[in-house]
């Protein structure tokens, strides 16, 4: 019984804190289930039940710790050990505890040199779609789509409330979601060149998706790749897909500057400084211009000393998506007045309408989108945000993606062979060291 019960709890104890476990710590753990099963009425399952209880509620379990050899000395840099890394790489790629193959490579110190062996094996798994959820949840907001309050009715000009849940309900919502996914999922999992975020001229549909959007040649329940012709070209990328118009947009109506400003922040890393405060609201402007297009209301309210600077790296980028409504149906006209897409970045490029700004996007400013979607990866690989000392390494990644076509697969490369991922130092304190 004792042997029996020393090789579960020392298996379980194992698997749970991510590193083999120490002869005392399965010795006090053995002993106390033990202990538990001579009670009365008491059963070796119940000694096993204490010891799994007792392993689930311990910090080497709940936290993952990593060991350092002078943990108060911050100048200290060291890597990080086999099983921390192994770690690190399942949390990152898997959202989970490591499986037995990286935690075996680990114990005989042979992780790092497979490490792009493993890489590949984990994003072929299944379970590598928990970090595209996961990643795509928390980058474009696709977690929070499902929960948005949303007047379909105001923004279809529909009167009838039950007419308008049904052109948009929450299994539209879904679909979208999906989409967005599975786009993301395809760019990973086939190594396509990361502008193709931007750019591609295809998406995951299924039929209801797509008579929603009005893309013709759909059927079946299933989301499968659709191939987009010319005149459908707009449909592409994640900045026309619905999740992203749906996050960026105000309950009622579309917002120019949500847009304007995810796109700064999320796809250029530009973001604009805080407004300041006291700025009128965009409904003042209604006041001027009641029966106006959204254009013609931003450029009312730009007319405000306050508001100016900012809407001018904004706004642009944000009207050029206006003919995409507030839930992210095509349209060609606003108020009986037809949409006018075309602007300027405050850089200068030029765009006639949202095909040609996605393009600007990944020609002109692709620098600019690498760096942030590398600094946007290696947040979620690290578990904090990017700081002044991490720009070495964001430097290294965008060189890699510019001479190897920007491929996904080398970004992620990149990330878990970077510095920060690879290394720790001393948690003491910085200021005083």
């Amino acid at each position: 019984r004792e042997s029996y019960m020393r090789e579960i709890v020392e298996t379980f104890a194992t698997r749970a804190f991510r590193r083999p476990a120490e002869k005392t710590t399965v010795d006090r753990l053995t002993g106390m289930a033990l202990s538990r099963t001579r009670n009365e009425g008491a059963s070796f399952k119940d000694g096993v039940k204490l010891a799994v209880t007792a392993v689930l509620t311990s910090p080497r379990f709940l936290f993952r710790s990593e060991v350092q050899a002078e943990p108060d000395n911050p100048g200290k840099i060291v890597p990080v050990d086999e099983f921390s890394l192994a770690s690190r790489l399942s949390y990152f790629l898997w959202s989970s505890a490591p499986d037995r193959e990286l935690l075996e490579l680990a114990s005989r110190g042979q992780l790092r040199e497979n490490l792009r062996s493993q890489v590949d094996r984990m994003l072929a798994d299944r379970k590598a779609d928990r970090m595209v959820r996961n990643f795509v949840g928390q980058w474009l907001q696709a977690r929070d789509l499902r929960s948005l309050s949303i007047d379909v009715r105001l923004i279809l000009g529909e009167r009838n409330k039950r007419t308008a849940e049904r052109i948009f309900d929450q299994e539209i919502r879904n679909d979208m979601k999906t989409e967005t996914e599975l786009f993301f999922q395809h760019i990973v999992r086939e190594n396509r060149p990361v502008l193709e975020l931007l750019n591609a001229k295809y998406s995951f549909l299924n039929e209801a998706l797509a008579n929603f959007y009005g893309v013709p040649g759909v059927k079946g329940r299933e989301h499968r790749r659709v191939d987009f012709g010319k005149d459908l070209w707009a449909r592409g990328g994640i900045l026309t897909q619905g999740t992203f118009l749906i996050v960026t947009s105000q309950p009622t109506r579309t917002s120019p500057v949500k847009r304007g400003l995810f796109v700064l922040d999320n796809i250029l890393g530009t973001p604009a400084p805080p407004a300041p405060p006291d700025v009128p609201e965009l409904e003042e402007a209604r006041k001027e211009v009641s029966d106006g297009t959204m254009r013609e209301l931003m450029v009312a309210h730009r007319e405000k000393a306050l508001c100016k600077s900012c809407h001018e790296r904004m706004d642009p980028i944000g009207l050029a998506l206006e003919n995409f409504n507030a839930i992210g149906q095509w349209r060609d006209e606003e108020a009986g007045k037809a949409i006018d897409s075309a602007g300027q970045l405050v850089t200068g490029e030029k765009f006639s309408n949202v095909m040609e700004l996605k393009e600007i996007l990944a020609s002109s400013r692709k620098q600019d989108f690498y760096r942030c979607l590398t600094e946007k990866i290696l947040t979620y690989a690290l578990g904090r945000g990017v700081e002044y000392y991490d720009a070495p390494t964001v430097d290294a990644i965008v060189a890699r993606l510019n001479g190897a076509e920007g491929r996904m697969l080398d970004l992620i490369y990149g990330v878990v062979e970077s510095a920060p991922f690879q290394k720790r130092r001393g948690d003491g304190d910085r200021l005083q060291n």
